[in-house]
């Protein structure tokens, strides 16, 4: 008899590229084959965006089945919370008439991000592109422990303990490091703690147990394999394990439940933030342009005001079809609005990162922005690949959106359906549905 029969199980769903591949629109299409959505890592410096009736709700440290109301919502010990963001998170949810009371259950042993870790992090963290949200040094504080007699960091238990007290502490720790620290900033935990406080719960046994039970749990990873702080490329990373592998310590669940990984990944590539990116549509000139965007608070808007992206499509310059792509896409940050560095499907990174972390079925999103490569001076689809015996590259034929089918029952294009049975064998990985849209209703599950 086998551990699924005998019990319940969990999944893995995380992102395989460098973030924003849509992970949060297949979790919402597939929430309810499970009764508990959880996050393992991260906090408030991951944007995930799912398309309701009533328009994009946009999350940052909330699982993503929120419109799923039979599922249960876990945030785990390996998350960071930050208090007034996740409580002005609730009162947008319950605004839009998702209750959370009841369905979301936070492990007490969450850190708590302090107002100087977001200062320490706004002050620092613009070399290596942070959200400034502070998760970086709220997981160097964990670490760290205590610098002299002050503590460097706190969990949620010690906020059920005493709040008042771990306030004070956290107010005079960040008087002596002499950083400024705006006073409204512990207001405002104050204020938000007693709405958070109502799903805090200490048993580290809930999920192990209620699987045991026979529940279904799908980990959320917040960000991508590719920025783990271990496995990706230093420093330009994020500060938490973001590999499947972690569900299991940051999830607060055993891994014998585990039952199988599944990846997300998107048609071209975007990636936010400085850091290597070999696939980058433009290159060093790509990466200065949107960290000045960045720095200067350049987004969207103003990318349209001051350019054609049809211009920019017909172009022989790469970076001025990354911008195009990235304007007819909108490859903007979920969080921050900045521009994302757009760079095309990197095939062998890709396969490297499916056999390193076992992924057993991949969701491929934004299958629909392979067409803007038919409006190219030289249509063609080209995804890099070391493996490509021509070179570095591979092309495959380009399709317009003209081919795109505007019903379920419809028919890929051929040339889709020839791209993605190539794509599944060159992985070794089941290919188990694309995103043909935005819209919930442009998300095709496959055979």
């Amino acid at each position: 008899m086998t551990m699924a029969s005998r019990s319940g199980y969990a999944d893995v769903l995380v992102g395989l590229q460098y973030g924003d591949e849509g992970k949060a629109r297949v979790v919402d299409h597939i929430a309810d084959d499970y009764d508990i959505v959880a996050r393992f890592n991260g906090g408030a410096n991951a944007g995930h965006t799912i398309a309701s009736p009533g328009g994009a709700v946009r999350l940052r440290q909330v699982p993503s089945a929120v419109l799923h109301p039979a599922v249960s919502l876990y945030i785990g010990s390996g998350c960071a919370i930050g208090l007034a963001q996740l409580a002005e998170e609730i009162a947008m949810l319950a605004g839009l008439g998702i209750q959370l009371q009841g369905r979301l259950a936070i492990s007490d042993r969450c850190l708590v991000v302090q107002p100087l870790h977001v200062s320490s992090d706004r002050a620092d963290g613009a070399s290596i592109g942070t959200t400034g949200n502070g998760i970086g040094p709220c997981y160097a504080g964990h670490a760290l422990r205590a610098r002299g007699s002050d503590r460097t960091s706190f969990q949620l238990r010690d906020l059920v303990q005493d709040s008042e007290a771990v306030f004070r502490q956290m107010a005079l720790a960040a008087g002596r490091d002499g950083r400024t620290v705006d006073a409204a900033a512990f207001d405002a935990m104050r204020a938000a703690w007693p709405l958070v406080r109502d799903s805090v719960i200490s048993d580290p046994r809930y999920l192990a147990q209620r699987v045991a039970q026979g529940e279904r749990v799908l980990f959320e990873g917040a960000q991508s394999v590719m920025l783990d702080v271990t496995q990706g490329e230093q420093p330009w990373v994020t500060a938490s394990h973001t590999v499947p592998a972690y569900a299991y310590v940051g999830g607060d669940l055993p891994c014998r439940y585990h039952r199988k990984t599944i990846g997300v990944a998107k048609a071209i590539v975007s990636r936010v933030g400085a850091g290597r990116f070999p696939s980058e549509l433009g290159a060093q000139q790509s990466a200065a342009y949107c960290a000045d965007a960045a720095h200067s608070g350049r987004g969207r808007e103003q990318e349209v005001a001051t350019h054609d992206p049809e211009s920019l499509l017909a172009s022989d310059d790469p970076f001025h079809v990354g911008m195009a792509i990235r304007m007819l896409t909108g490859e903007y940050g979920t969080g921050t609005g900045r521009p994302r560095r757009v760079g095309l499907l990197d095939i062998a990174q890709l396969r490297r990162t499916v056999q390193q972390h076992g992924v057993d079925e991949l969701f491929l999103n934004k299958c629909d922005a392979l067409t803007l490569f038919a409006r190219t001076r030289d249509p063609a689809i080209v995804v890099v690949d070391d493996d490509a015996p021509e070179g570095a590259t591979r092309r495959f034929p380009a399709f317009s959106a003209d081919a795109l089918p505007d019903h379920p029952a419809d028919p890929l294009p051929p040339q889709m359906e020839a791209l993605l049975r190539w794509l599944a064998d060159t992985l070794g990985c089941r290919l188990r549905g694309v995103g043909l849209g935005p819209g919930r209703e442009q998300m095709r599950f496959l055979a």
